[in-house]
């Protein structure tokens, strides 16, 4: 269970990273780096390593974009080190793959089978 300061601070590096991605030059990267949506943060209890959970637009080349950014985090470190965080460290950074929406789709799927549905009626 997250704390209170470790979810406010999550949060704001997940704002800053967002804004990185809009505002930062990505022209080595040769993905669509605009189409990505930063679902949460989750921050460590001492808050030196952020993990940062990201979705791509539509869902394509997933891993092809998490490599990518993963090798090219030192762009997102230095946004971050630039930004005003009221904190000791910038948090040291690592991109994952947000799979709740993967997990939502699974637990639809088992709620609409016939003998889950049978077993909910009874």
């Amino acid at each position: 269970m997250s704390s209170q300061r470790q979810m406010r601070f999550g949060e704001l590096i997940r704002s800053l990273i967002s804004e990185c991605i809009l505002v930062e030059d990505f022209y080595n990267l040769n993905i669509s780096i605009k189409s990505i949506t930063v679902s949460f943060v989750k921050m460590s209890k001492d808050l030196r390593m952020a993990n940062i959970y990201i979705m791509p637009l539509g869902g394509h080349d997933q891993n092809r974009i998490i490599n990518k950014l993963n090798d090219n985090k030192y762009i997102f470190q230095k946004f971050l080190s630039k930004a005003k965080l009221n904190s000791k460290f910038t948090p040291k950074i690592h991109f994952f793959l947000d799979d709740t929406f993967d997990e939502a789709e699974k637990i639809e799927k088992l709620l609409l089978n016939e003998k889950v549905k049978r077993d909910l009626n009874e």
